[in-house]
């Protein structure tokens, strides 16, 4: 099914995506719409917290595929947040189609440009957007990493713990009525900040990773691919170093300059946030899911994931029963 509008300001993108693909009826309790039946399961949640900045989840499963035709007819900027699911998205008239997939994050800025968005059928989706009109927050920012004539603007990044423990609390707001409203406009604000920076070490990164031979780099990435399809079980130092054709010094050394984390907390990163992507689905309990990451002793997978996102293990089954009954 396809779906076509634009939109001039925030307010009338929401509107038509409301009019598009939810219904008219009046959101729940904290802006929630659910999905009519028709469509599939889950809803679609949209919290205004100033004029021009508005927060946008999404938890959805769909009974069909879904294509989108946006024009974004001002300057939009949208940081956003996949926690679950997968997805593309291009701009017209380019040739590059862009992933939306679990863990990471997007800087997107569009003025004047059409995008393309595509859910697929029975793909659950769990989103979060920061929405900004840049013709009244423009003082939130200083330097750009686009042109300001430009139509498009796109960076992707991985979620650091310490996103996901922004965004956790973003979705698990303690308070209610103006201090909620305070609260979350607080955690924006900071989400915004986190970013920038973020923008500004990966590119500092990148510089200093041009040092290293074109080749070296191509291995690094290889290994860091190896170390993703086999979190639960990953080859040691020396193995890896074999597998990709480096020495294990200038594998430690060069997988600290590239990504800006060792091995081992790569590793670490990647098996905490499979963890909790397993928890939030409700598949598995704590003891389940810390022997899928690679964990047999509770004890000390329940500390690690206390550290990196703040909460228990315990807590995320807890949290997603009162999000299911609101």
């Amino acid at each position: 099914m396809n779906h076509t509008f634009d939109s001039y300001h925030i307010e009338s993108l929401h509107d038509e995506w409301m009019k598009s693909t939810i219904n008219h009826s009046n959101p729940g309790p904290g802006g929630r719409m659910k999905l009519p039946e028709q469509w599939g399961e889950g809803y679609v949640r949209r919290i205004q917290l100033r004029p021009g900045m508005e927060l946008h989840s999404v938890d959805v499963s769909l009974r069909e595929n879904h294509v989108f035709f946006v024009g974004v007819h001002y300057p939009h900027l949208e940081i956003s947040f996949t926690l679950y699911g997968n997805g593309n998205w291009s701009i017209a008239g380019s040739q590059k189609e862009c992933a939306i997939k679990s863990g990471t994050g997007n800087v997107i800025y569009i003025n004047n440009a059409q995008i393309r968005f595509e859910h697929r059928q029975t793909d659950r989706l769990i989103h979060l957007e920061l929405r900004i009109d840049m013709r009244l927050w423009r003082q939130l920012f200083t330097e750009f990493p686009w042109h300001p004539h430009d139509s498009f603007y796109y960076k992707q990044h991985s979620l650091s713990p310490e996103i996901q423990t922004i965004l956790d609390q973003l979705q698990n707001c303690p308070y209610s009525g103006p201090m909620g409203q305070y609260y979350l406009e607080g955690k924006a604000i900071e989400l915004i900040a986190i970013c920038w920076y973020g923008m500004d070490q990966t590119q500092d990164m990148e510089l200093r990773a041009t040092q290293l031979k074109k080749a070296d780099i191509d291995k690094l990435y290889q290994a860091k691919e190896i170390l993703r399809h086999t979190q639960s079980c990953p080859p040691g130092l020396l193995e890896l170093a074999r597998q990709v054709g480096l020495n294990d010094f200038k594998l430690k050394a060069g997988f600290k300059e590239l990504f800006g984390t060792t091995v081992f907390g790569y590793i670490r990163e990647e098996r905490m946030n499979t963890a909790r992507m397993l928890l939030e689905q409700g598949q598995t309990n704590v003891s389940e899911t810390a022997l899928m990451v690679g964990y047999s002793n509770m004890s000390h997978f329940s500390a690690l994931f206390r550290k990196t996102f703040g909460f228990n293990p315990s807590e995320v089954s807890k949290k997603r029963k009162i999000s299911d009954c609101m």
